[in-house]
């Protein structure tokens, strides 16, 4: 696949936990599909609850179980659809690993096969290009000067996550 056809799905995850390993799950998904700066299309879902969710979690996203339970999607509606947004793409995220073991960890309570896409870490690219004595997605982009809507919602940090991105992007080019 040629540079220019290169394709990215920038994703993120708000859980009912902090450890998918004790059976936290996803709460809610959102993802952009790129290629190069144009936004191809959005994911974003609501996913009803395998568990309740840890208050410390609620506390950070605040989503609660009562807007799951009502606006919540299956989790297995959501992944199976998911699996076909992001296929053929390089999966990219802020910490990527983390929303990558908890979107697994659902593939694997479904008796789905995990992921295996490329990924790319926007943590790492920010260690990089940066020096900054935090590398959380609200420091880099304060630091970028990404405008920041509303912290800790999915789509909402997949879109600063995006900004993040393309600004990396723009300083790995001038090096």
């Amino acid at each position: 696949m040629g540079q220019n056809n290169l394709e990215l799905v920038v994703l993120d995850v708000e859980t009912s936990g902090m450890r998918p390993e004790d059976g936290h799950c996803v709460i809610e998904l959102g993802a952009q599909r790129l290629r190069g700066t144009e936004i191809l299309a959005s994911f974003d879902y609501l996913i009803k609850p395998s568990r309740p969710l840890d208050p410390e979690s609620q506390a950070v996203h605040g989503i609660t179980e009562a807007e799951l339970l009502e606006k919540g999607r299956e989790p297995a509606e959501v992944f199976a659809e998911f699996r076909e947004f992001s296929k053929d793409a390089v999966l990219v995220g802020h910490n990527v690993g983390f929303d990558l073991a908890f979107i697994n960890a659902e593939y694997r309570r479904l008796g789905q096969e995990a992921l295996t896409n490329e990924i790319l870490d926007t943590i790492a690219l920010a260690r990089r290009y940066l020096i900054l004595p935090s590398y959380s997605l609200k420091n880099v982009a304060a630091y970028l000067k990404v405008p920041q809507p509303s912290a800790h919602r999915a789509l909402a940090d997949v879109q600063t996550t995006t900004e993040v991105l393309l600004k990396l992007i723009e300083r790995a080019k001038q090096r």
